[in-house]
Parts: C-alpha cells; sequence; structure tokens
C-alpha cells in the first residue's frame, strides 16, 4: 500500500503530465514507480542502456520522443517556506530538488524542477543562465535559478522549450 506523501507525488505528476501533453498535444508520461532509478548513486545504470532508454527513466515524466532532452523533476507539498526566498536564506528542500534535477540532467539537456505547493500554485525552477532565453514577467531568483508559476512559463514558452529539447524521434 502506498504511503499518502506517494500517493500525492504521483497526483502531481499526473497533473504536470497532463497539462504538458494538452500543451504540446503529445504526450506526456509518470514514469512508473518513479524514484531516481538513474538519478543519485544510481548514475551507473546509464551504461547499460541505449538513449531513448536512458531517456525514459531520467526524471519523473517520461517526454516524447521528439523531446528527450527535456528533463523533468516534479514534486508536490503541503507547505513551502515561500518567506526564505526572499530573505536570502538557504531552502534545502528546494536545493535538494535542483540537485536531483541536474544529476538527472545530461549536458545539453534541459531540467526542470516543477512544485506543486497546496493552495499556492505549481511553480517552475530552473538555471538562471538561460534566463534571456524565455519571456518571464513575474519571478523570483534563487542562488543560481529561477523560480517561476509553472503553467505561464511553459504557455509563454512552448516554442523555445521545445525547440531547446527536440531530438529526433516519433
Amino acid at each position: 500500500m502506498s504511503s499518502k506523501g506517494k500517493v500525492k507525488g504521483n497526483a502531481g505528476e499526473r497533473k504536470v503530465a497532463e497539462f504538458l501533453t494538452g500543451l504540446y498535444g503529445q504526450k506526456f508520461l509518470r514514469v512508473p514507480n518513479s524514484g531516481a532509478f538513474l538519478g543519485g548513486a544510481n548514475t551507473f545504470r546509464k551504461a547499460a542502456l541505449d538513449e531513448g532508454q536512458i531517456a525514459t527513466f531520467k526524471a519523473d515524466l517520461i517526454p516524447p520522443s521528439n523531446m528527450r532532452k527535456l528533463v523533468i523533476e516534479s514534486k508536490f507539498y503541503g507547505e513551502f517556506p515561500f518567506h526564505n526566498l526572499f530573505k536570502n536564506v538557504d531552502v534545502p528542500l528546494l536545493d535538494k530538488w535542483v540537485e536531483q534535477a541536474k544529476i538527472s540532467a545530461d549536458d545539453g539537456d534541459f531540467w526542470v524542477v516543477v512544485f506543486r505547493i497546496n493552495r499556492k500554485g505549481a511553480f517552475a525552477v530552473f538555471d538562471k543562465s538561460l534566463f534571456d532565453k524565455f519571456v518571464i514577467s513575474d519571478y523570483v531568483s534563487y542562488k543560481t535559478n529561477i523560480i517561476t508559476e509553472f503553467e505561464k512559463f511553459f504557455t509563454d514558452n512552448k516554442d523555445v522549450i521545445f525547440e531547446m529539447v527536440q531530438t529526433a524521434g516519433t
């Protein structure tokens, strides 16, 4: 039997996948039994897999075959210390999520952490070095990252993101 946290996380991953499927008109899926199959201490597994297999298990969502350079870590929590973002205080939970995404991503990948917080919304975190590529109206800068509203970010930057992550495949 799954824990309440795992069920909640799975529901959050499905919501992100459904939104991206609708936006791009291509199927995004949750990774079955997701949980760092290739991340962290399991990166050694990449050596025995082909490109398609690696793309399937990189993060929490499986992008369409022609968008394999998109790496999405998805989180769904009850609370988040937003106030610390404005106090120049570390947010260890966010640091952990970003590190998970970075470890899962290969050179040339676009990693994004999507986190949903109860009654607060869903947010996207990505590397600040890419800021100039995107249209972003409201955001917070945290360390070397940008945090902005998830759905608006992807909607406003749909084509730019697609060009960044496009790979051969159908």
